[in-house]
């Protein structure tokens, strides 16, 4: 599993419970435990593949929790996208580029929210711009991979390198 790294914030318990109220449900105990532990919190660098055309992976890079500073507060976040993510949906954590992973308050299934089919289309049907990535939290997590750069250039050698010379004379004049 992929190491997080915990808010500064203590889980609020009572905040989380009236959160809880307001939506009308109970959030799925794997959700809460997590919350408990962690509330929210920075993953390692990571990346979740997709079996998908359009997207084939993305990268999580901060989750929500309860009372953290408002661009990573669950409920700060949840009042930002209700009108915009499908009903019945959380945002739970960003991704790089600005999407929002969800969890369906109905079926507790992760989906990733991609913002960019509101912006290219006023009428699609917000049902659409889900794509489901796991049935449930914990599935979630073990989804994510630790991502490591190095790994996509094992295959690659530089072969040749051109330096501009005036570029070459100023770096030589900088070491005098």
């Amino acid at each position: 599993m992929i190491e997080i790294k915990p808010s500064n914030v203590k889980f609020n318990e009572k905040e989380f419970n009236n959160f809880e109220k307001e939506l009308g449900v109970n959030l799925p105990t794997e959700y809460i435990k997590f919350l408990e532990k962690n509330n929210g919190g920075i993953p390692e660098l990571n990346i979740v593949e997709l079996q998908n055309e359009e997207i084939k992976s993305f990268s999580v890079t901060d989750f929500f929790g309860v009372n953290n500073v408002k661009h990573n507060d669950l409920k700060s976040q949840y009042e930002t996208y209700k009108e915009r993510i499908p009903s019945g949906n959380i945002p739970i954590c960003r991704v790089e580029g600005g999407n929002i992973v969800c969890l369906n308050i109905d079926n507790w299934s992760i989906s990733l929210w991609d913002h960019d089919t509101e912006l290219m289309n006023e009428d699609v049907l917000s049902t659409n711009s889900l794509l489901k990535v796991a049935k449930n939290f914990e599935e979630f997590l073990s989804l994510m991979e630790p991502y490591h750069h190095e790994d996509d250039l094992d295959d690659y050698k530089v072969e040749d390198v051109w330096i501009d010379p005036g570029f070459l004379k100023e770096l030589k004049n900088d070491k005098e």
